[in-house]
């Protein structure tokens, strides 16, 4: 995928404002694994849902059976509260599709994290889970942009689950962009590889119902903890006025 080229025909259909300039989007795609032809023989995007201001779209790849999806939308909640919303980890399982435990297992700094998470799928599918590398990243201009990039890894002190499938090949992010002092432009973007056997008919429901849920999970996160994230918003302040200097 090139998110670059995601974004501009994003930007061209009026699913996204225009915020983010191709500069540090490339790097970005380089650090996907991305080569620089490869937006050229990319698959198209194809909406899969529109639903309360959420955009929800896939791209089939060949040989793969599951998309990559994405859903963007606006969240009523600035910047830093939904900066703080997606950094707490153990809430996850209060807003993500499904998700029944989440947790942090190693903080190397305030940008850089180990998490485990664990997603509940219907009888007879086996739960997923996964160990994630996450990384905060920051864009100061044209416009203020936080990213939290996750990638599956492996952990020894994490081993397999036995009745679980540990998913391997996973990857994504949250691409927050503040668009006023209480509005903030969510660009949700995973790349998965849920392992084992899953029905067609659960694989279609996954794609459209985890980024709609996500974004709207935001929403209702953001009006459930206002003004509960002060001591974390601002300490990321303090962390962004020392990344400006």
């Amino acid at each position: 995928m090139s998110p670059t080229t995601d974004y501009r025909r994003a930007e061209r259909a009026g699913r996204a404002p225009r915020l983010v300039r191709a500069g540090w989007l490339a790097v970005l795609a380089l650090a996907l694994g991305l080569g620089p032809g490869a937006a050229a023989a990319e698959p198209k995007w194809h909406v899969v849902a529109r639903e309360d201001g959420i955009t929800v779209t896939k791209r089939d790849l060949p040989g793969r059976n599951f998309p990559i999806f994405r859903g963007v939308g606006e969240v009523e909640a600035s910047i830093w509260e939904a900066m703080a919303i997606v950094h707490d980890v153990p809430r996850y399982v209060d807003w993500q599709a499904n998700c029944t435990v989440a947790r942090v297992l190693k903080k190397v700094s305030e940008t850089e994290q180990f998490v485990y998470t664990r997603t509940w799928a219907p009888w007879p599918v086996a739960d997923r889970d996964a160990v994630y590398h996450a990384t905060v990243h920051v864009e100061f201009k044209p416009r203020f942009v936080v990213e939290v990039r996750f990638e599956s890894t492996t952990l020894d002190s994490v081993p397999p689950v036995k009745g679980l499938v540990r998913m391997q090949n996973t990857r994504g992010f949250f691409r927050l962009t503040e668009l006023g002092p209480r509005r903030t432009w969510v660009d949700y973007h995973v790349d998965a590889d849920p392992g084992g056997m899953l029905p067609t008919w659960l694989a279609k429901m996954a794609v459209k119902r985890v980024p709609l849920e996500a974004i709207k999970g935001m929403r209702k996160r953001a009006v459930v903890t206002r003004g509960k994230y002060d001591e974390h918003i601002r300490r990321w302040k303090a962390i962004a006025e020392s990344m400006q200097k």
